[in-house]
């Protein structure tokens, strides 16, 4: 008999990537910045606010991205992460033997709550989150 879940599938290295990618960029940028010398005050003000409005974007759009909506199936013997989004991020679908599980630690962060899971087949370790905290989404 099989189950299946909305989950919220997550890593810890997209976390970092989403945080740090967007910051890597500024430094280039005002390098690039400081070669041009002769340009009007509101066309250096122009690609300021458009640098900004992109790195904002870039930030949101990769924080959307680090927590990607899953479905959990469990069956008798074996859990399988199915992914709805597949590109940047999203790695393809998972699944692994119950018995591949090495460590299942349960958290609580403020109202949320997610576990951590580490397999040894495939080796990967990372986090299962609810997707909605409402009870009729988890029954």
């Amino acid at each position: 008999m099989a189950k299946q879940f909305s989950v919220r599938y997550g890593r810890n290295y997209k976390v970092v990537l989403a945080i740090v990618l967007p910051c890597l960029l500024i430094i280039p940028f005002i390098f690039i910045l400081q070669r041009v010398k002769n340009m009007e005050e509101w066309q250096l003000m122009l690609i300021i606010y458009g640098f900004l409005g992109g790195i904002i974007g870039l930030a949101l759009w990769l924080v959307l991205r680090t927590y990607p909506p899953t479905i959990l199936g469990i069956n008798n013997h074996e859990i399988s992460l199915s992914f709805k989004q597949t590109g940047f991020l999203s790695t393809s679908n998972i699944s692994f033997s119950i018995s591949d599980i090495v460590s299942l630690n349960h958290y609580k962060m403020e109202d949320s709550e997610y576990f951590l899971i580490e397999t040894q087949n495939p080796k990967r370790k990372f986090q299962i989150s609810a997707y909605s905290n409402s009870i009729e989404d988890l029954t």
